[in-house]
C-alpha cells in the first residue's frame, strides 16, 4: 500500500513537474505571437499607387496585390461557398477543431511527415499573421494557440472579415475582392455560384487547383465545394445543378502595360528612397505626380514616330532569317497559333473542365485557307495575270483583329520588280509592300560624311524569297491594282480579265525593322518646374536606361543660348557687331593649333549677335567666350544651374561637356520664367492609407506664394531704379547693373530674360529652328549638333512649356550624315508640343518694365537710316545704340582667327 502511495506522490509530482514545464513552453511560445486585440490591429498589406496628374494610375507597387472589403459587403452565396469548402463547423467550434487535429495527428505519425492539417479558419487566420509558414508541430502549437487568443478577442464576424482579406487565392491575389476582380474583372456582387466555389477551391492548393495550370483539377475540385455547399444547405438543388453547368468567363492574365515607364519607375526608385522599399509595397500609399498622361502619350508616339523616321534615312539592316518554302504553311500556322493566345483577352472555363480562348486556333481554320488558295490558283491559270498571287480570304477572322501601325513578322513569298512590289504571308494572311513602304531600304552604312544613297525601286535587290522580315499594318484591306506602280497599271488595264487583278485584296503594308537609335524627350512648367512628360528612350522592355535623366551628353549650339545671356549681361546688346571669320588658337602645346570652324565650312562676315544665334555660327560664339573669359562663363553657368562639370578651356563654346537632357532643359526655364532658377518637381502628394498627406510639394504653400509675390514686387522696384538711372552711384563703382536685381531664385535679370527670349524666337522664325514655325508664332527655342553628328538637339519653348528632346546612339558612334538637331531632333519636339502648347495654353511673351523697341539695320546693328533691312530690335532701356547716358560702355573687341578644323581639339 505505501508503495502504490509512493507511485502516486511520484506520477502527481511528475504531472506537476510537466504542468510547470508545459505551462513555461507554452508561455515561451505565447510571449512571440503577435497581438491582435482589435479590428484597428490589423494593418494588411495593401498596394500603393502611383497616379498621374490627372488621375490616371500609372502603376501599382505591392507584395501582395489586396483591395480589402467589408464583412457586409460579401455576398452569401461567396461566404456560404468558402464556409463550406473549409470549415463547416466555424460557428460552433472555440478556434480549433480537436477532433480534427487528433485525426490529422494520426495520418502525419502514420505518413512520417506532415500531410493534412486539419486547420480551422481561425487557425489559418493565425497562421497568416505568423512569421513563420513551416509545416511543423511547433507551428501548430502557435497557430492553435493564436486561434484560441483571437476566438477570446474578436467576434466570428472579425474573424471572418480577417479571413476573407487575407487568404491567399492565386495568381498574386491576396483576399477575394483582388481575387474575383483578377480573375473574372468583377465585383463580388456579381460573383455566381459557379464562380465563387471555383475561387473557394483554391484555397488548398493555388497552384495545383488553378484553371490557368490545370484545368481538370480546377474542375473536380470546384465540383467538390459545390456539393458541399449543396449538403451544407448554402444553395438549393437548383442552384448546384445550374452551377454544375456553367461556363466562366476568365481573364487572360497578362502582364500589365506600365504606364510612362520611364518616368514611373524613377518615380518608384525616388519614393522607394524616401520611404523604404516594404513601406511602399505593403503601405498603401497613395503618390500623385505631376505627369499629364493625355501628353505623356503623345510624346512616346511622337518620339517612336521621329526615330522611325531617323531608322529609315540610316537604312534597312536586312532580313531577319530565312526559311526554306516547306517550312511555309508550319511558320504561318504556328505565327498564328501564339497571335491568338496573346491577343485572346478572356477564355471560358467550361463546365467540361476546358479552356476555350476567345481567339480560338483550330486547323480548319488553316485548312480552309490553303483550299481557298488551291482554289483560287486554279483560276490564275486560266487568266494573263499569273504573276499576281492569291489574296486573303475575305472570311478570315484574323482579319478583323489586325490594326494599323500593328507589327508583324512576315515571310516574304514573291516580289515583282515591274509591279514594283513585294508579296508576303503572316499568320496565313497575304499582304503586300508597295513602292513607297520600301524605296528607303538602301543597305545600311553609317558615315558622318556625305555618301549618295539612291531611293530603291528594285524591290529584288533588297529581299529574296523566303526572307522573314518585319512589316507594318498601313491600313485597310487594298486590291492589288491599287497598290501596283502606276507604270504596270497603264500596261494592263486594258487586258482582259482585269475583274481577277481588282478583286484579289491585301494588306497593305510597310517594310520594318527594330529600332537602334535612341532619344529622349523631357518637358517642365517653366515657372513651377513640374515635370509634365518624360521619355527615356524608344522602348522600356528593351532598354531599361532612362537617358532623359541618367545618359551626360555634348549639348553642342545647344549650350550657345547661356553663353549669349552671359554676353548680355557683360557689355553686349541684341545688335552687337560680331564678325565671322577664321582664327587660330593655341592648342595644348606650343606647337599645335586648334582651328575652329562652322558646320558649313564657310565664314559669314560681319553680323549682329541675333543673327550669330539664330544661324548658330561657332566662330563668334568662341570670340565672346574668348572676350568674357571660360571662368566668368562658368560662374554664370552656375549661377544659372547648369549641373555640368564645365571645362575651363574654349572647348565649352561648343558644348563639349556632358550635361543630361533634364539639367538643360530646367537651365532653360530662365529665359520665359523671366530669370528665375527653378527646382524640377515630379511628386506633389503623398497620402497613407488613412488620408494623412506625408508629402506637399512646396508650391501649394501659401507662405511660399506670398514670399514670391513679395520677391516679385522687389524686383521690379530695382528694375525701375535701373532703369531711371537712380543706381548711377553703383554704375559708377563698375557694379554689373544686371546683378543688382538678382536674389533667391532670381538668378538672372528679368530684362535679359525676355531678350533672349527674343533671340531664341528668332531662331525659331530665322533661324536654324524654322521649321518649328508652324507650332507657334510665340515660341522660342535652339538646335544642338555636335561633332560627327553624333548627337542632336532641340530645346525650346513657349509661355507654358519647355521641352527638350535628344537623339542619338548610347554607343556614341555618328547618327550618319546630315542627322542635325534640326533634323533628328526637331520633328520629334514638333509632334510634341503643338499639342502640348494647344492643351497648357499660348500667347506671346510680355515685356517686363525697362525695355525699349528700336529700329536697328538688321545687318550692322545700329540705328537705322530708313534704307536697307530694317528690324525693331528690343533693349534695356539705356543700351540701346544712339542712346545718351549709355548704361554700358562698348568694351567689343574683334580678334583675328583662322579655321578649318576642330577634331583636334576634341582629340585632347
Amino acid at each position: 500500500m505505501k508503495k502504490f502511495i509512493k507511485v502516486i506522490y511520484a506520477l502527481g509530482f511528475l504531472a506537476v513537474i510537466g504542468a510547470i514545464v508545459l505551462g513555461a513552453f507554452l508561455y515561451s511560445v505565447s510571449r512571440d505571437l503577435p497581438e491582435i486585440n482589435t479590428l484597428k490591429d490589423y494593418k494588411p498589406s495593401v498596394p500603393s499607387k502611383i497616379y498621374s496628374a490627372d488621375n490616371t494610375v500609372l502603376l501599382e507597387l505591392y507584395k501582395e496585390k489586396r483591395d480589402v472589403v467589408a464583412y457586409e459587403d460579401i455576398p452569401k452565396r461567396v461566404l456560404g461557398a468558402f464556409l463550406a469548402a473549409e470549415d463547416d463547423n466555424f460557428y460552433s467550434h472555440s478556434g480549433v477543431d480537436f477532433v480534427g487535429l487528433v485525426r490529422a495527428f494520426f495520418k502525419n505519425l502514420k505518413a512520417g511527415r506532415v500531410v493534412q492539417g486539419g486547420s480551422t479558419i481561425t487557425q489559418q487566420v493565425a497562421k497568416s499573421f505568423l512569421l513563420s509558414s513551416e509545416r511543423s508541430y511547433l507551428r501548430k502549437i502557435k497557430d492553435i494557440l493564436l486561434a484560441l487568443r483571437i476566438e477570446q478577442k474578436l467576434s466570428k464576424i472579425d474573424i471572418l472579415y480577417l479571413y476573407l482579406n487575407q487568404v491567399y487565392l492565386g495568381g498574386g491575389y491576396y483576399g477575394i475582392k483582388a481575387a474575383f476582380k483578377g480573375y473574372f474583372g468583377k465585383e463580388l456582387e456579381e460573383a455566381t455560384v459557379s464562380e465563387s466555389a471555383l475561387v473557394a477551391g483554391l484555397l488548398v492548393a493555388p497552384g495545383k487547383y488553378s484553371p490557368y495550370v490545370n484545368p481538370q483539377y480546377a474542375k473536380a475540385r470546384q465540383r467538390y465545394v459545390l456539393k458541399r455547399m449543396f449538403e451544407t444547405k448554402k444553395i438549393t438543388n437548383e442552384e448546384y445543378q445550374a452551377a454544375l453547368v456553367e461556363d466562366i468567363r476568365m481573364n487572360v492574365r497578362v502582364l500589365p502595360r506600365l504606364k510612362a515607364p520611364y518616368f514611373t519607375d524613377w518615380i518608384r526608385q525616388q519614393v522607394m528612397k524616401k520611404l523604404g522599399s516594404d513601406e511602399v509595397l505593403t503601405g498603401g500609399y497613395t503618390i500623385k505626380t505631376t505627369l499629364d498622361w493625355e501628353l505623356q502619350d503623345k510624346a512616346e508616339k511622337s518620339l517612336k514616330e521621329g526615330l522611325l523616321d531617323v531608322d529609315k534615312r540610316q537604312g534597312f539592316k536586312g532580313p531577319i532569317r530565312k526559311i526554306e518554302p516547306d517550312k511555309y504553311a508550319t511558320y504561318n500556322t504556328e505565327m498564328r497559333q501564339e497571335y491568338y493566345k496573346k491577343k485572346s483577352s478572356f477564355f471560358d472555363f467550361t463546365s467540361e473542365g476546358k479552356n476555350k480562348y476567345e481567339l480560338n486556333f483550330d486547323d480548319e481554320t488553316m485548312a480552309k485557307l490553303a483550299d481557298y488558295e488551291k482554289d483560287m490558283k486554279s483560276v490564275t491559270e486560266s487568266t494573263y495575270f499569273k504573276t499576281i498571287p492569291v489574296g486573303v480570304m475575305a472570311e478570315d477572322l484574323l482579319l478583323s483583329k489586325i490594326k494599323k501601325d500593328d507589327i508583324f513578322e512576315a515571310v516574304v513569298k514573291k516580289i515583282s520588280n515591274q509591279q514594283k512590289l513585294i508579296y508576303v504571308e503572316f499568320m496565313g494572311l497575304k499582304g503586300a509592300i508597295p513602292e513607297s513602304g520600301y524605296k528607303w531600304a538602301h543597305k545600311r552604312k553609317l558615315n558622318d560624311k556625305y555618301i549618295y544613297q539612291p531611293l530603291m525601286e528594285r524591290p529584288t535587290t533588297i529581299l529574296n524569297p523566303g526572307d522573314i522580315i518585319k512589316v507594318r499594318v498601313r491600313g485597310e484591306l487594298k486590291s492589288a491594282w491599287s497598290l501596283m506602280s502606276g507604270n504596270y497599271r497603264n500596261r494592263i488595264k486594258s487586258a482582259k480579265n482585269m475583274s481577277y487583278v481588282k478583286e484579289q485584296k491585301f494588306v497593305p503594308l510597310d517594310l520594318y525593322q527594330d529600332i537602334e537609335v535612341q532619344a529622349a524627350l523631357f518637358s517642365i512648367d517653366p515657372k513651377t518646374g513640374h515635370i509634365i512628360s518624360m521619355v527615356g528612350g524608344s522602348d522600356f522592355s528593351v532598354s531599361k536606361f532612362n537617358r532623359a535623366v541618367q545618359a551626360k551628353r555634348q549639348p553642342g549650339s545647344s549650350f550657345k543660348p547661356f553663353i549669349f545671356a552671359s554676353a548680355l549681361e557683360n557689355g553686349y546688346t541684341a545688335g552687337s557687331s560680331l564678325l565671322d571669320s577664321p582664327q587660330s588658337l593655341a592648342g595644348v602645346d606650343d606647337t599645335l593649333s586648334w582651328k575652329p570652324k562652322n558646320y558649313d565650312n564657310k565664314f559669314l562676315g560681319s553680323m549682329t549677335l541675333r543673327r550669330a544665334l539664330e544661324v548658330s555660327r561657332n566662330i563668334p560664339t568662341i570670340k565672346i567666350v574668348q572676350d568674357l573669359g571660360v571662368k566668368k562663363l562658368g560662374d554664370f553657368s552656375k549661377r544659372v544651374g547648369i549641373n555640368a562639370k564645365m571645362p575651363q578651356d574654349l572647348s565649352i563654346s561648343l558644348g563639349a561637356f556632358g550635361i543630361s537632357l533634364m539639367d538643360l532643359v530646367k537651365s532653360y526655364s530662365i529665359f520665359p520664367n523671366g530669370g528665375k532658377k527653378i527646382e524640377v518637381k515630379y511628386i506633389t502628394s503623398i497620402t497613407d492609407r488613412e488620408g494623412k498627406e506625408l508629402l506637399q510639394d512646396e508650391d501649394y504653400s501659401s507662405e511660399s506664394k506670398k514670399l514670391e509675390v513679395n520677391k516679385a514686387k522687389e524686383s521690379s522696384t530695382e528694375i525701375e531704379k535701373v532703369a531711371t538711372g537712380i543706381n548711377s552711384e553703383k554704375k559708377n563703382n563698375k557694379e554689373n547693373i544686371f546683378h543688382i536685381t538678382l536674389k533667391g531664385d532670381q538668378v538672372y535679370d528679368r530684362r535679359l530674360a525676355h531678350i533672349m527670349t527674343n533671340l531664341l524666337k528668332g531662331v525659331v522664325k530665322n533661324g536654324t529652328g524654322r521649321s518649328a514655325r508652324s507650332v507657334s508664332p510665340f515660341i522660342g527655342g535652339k538646335t544642338g549638333t555636335t561633332n560627327s553628328y553624333v548627337d542632336a538637339w532641340f530645346v525650346g519653348f513657349g509661355k507654358t512649356a519647355v521641352t527638350g528632346v535628344w537623339v542619338g546612339f548610347d554607343s556614341n558612334k555618328t547618327l550618319g550624315y546630315g542627322e542635325t538637331g534640326t533634323k533628328a531632333a526637331l520633328p520629334i519636339w514638333k509632334g510634341y508640343m503643338s499639342p502640348a502648347l494647344k492643351k497648357l495654353g499660348d500667347s506671346e511673351f510680355v515685356p517686363p518694365a525697362g525695355i525699349v523697341n528700336v529700329a536697328i539695320d538688321s545687318k550692322t546693328g545700329k540705328l537705322s537710316s530708313g534704307s536697307g533691312d530694317v528690324y525693331v530690335e528690343s533693349f534695356v532701356r539705356g543700351t540701346e545704340p544712339g542712346a545718351e547716358n549709355s548704361l554700358i560702355e562698348d568694351t567689343l573687341e574683334d580678334g583675328s582667327t583662322i579655321t578649318t578644323d576642330d577634331d583636334y581639339y576634341y582629340d585632347q
